[in-house]
């Protein structure tokens, strides 16, 4: 009986120091009725789960400069899509399509990402 016990303690010990795996709704953060396009310049990139996340400095209508956390997919995601962390670099200059979130902040989750300078897509909403 001691050892059953002993055993079950192991186990929930284990099993509690598992973190929990959770996951947001797209549509909890962003708004599909939100539309955006950027043309900016890369700040730095995230590799962090369960999202990578783009950051970019890109002008308003008015000129101002405005600064964007883009939501980008997991990491093994973007790796099976032939991502590096040297896919893109701080100075880079990319177009971003995506949706906004429903905050009105500057965030966002994009559904493409391509290079300005060559019109090469990283990746499309539609490569999935």
């Amino acid at each position: 009986m001691r050892a059953k016990l002993s055993v079950y303690a192991g186990v929930i010990g284990i099993l509690a120091s598992v973190p929990a795996i959770s996951h947001h709704s797209f549509t909890a953060e962003f708004d599909v009725n939100r539309p955006i396009e950027l043309t900016g310049t890369v700040t730095r990139i995230e590799w962090t789960n369960p999202h990578a996340w783009l950051y970019v400095d890109a002008e308003d209508e008015n000129g101002n400069l405005e600064s964007w956390a883009i939501e980008l997919l997991g990491i093994n995601a973007l790796l099976r899509r032939g991502w590096t962390r040297d896919s893109l670099s701080a100075g880079d200059l990319v177009d971003i399509r995506g949706f906004g979130s429903r905050d009105g902040s500057n965030t966002g989750n994009a559904s493409a990402v391509v290079m300005s300078s060559t019109g090469e897509a990283l990746w499309e909403a539609s490569d999935e």
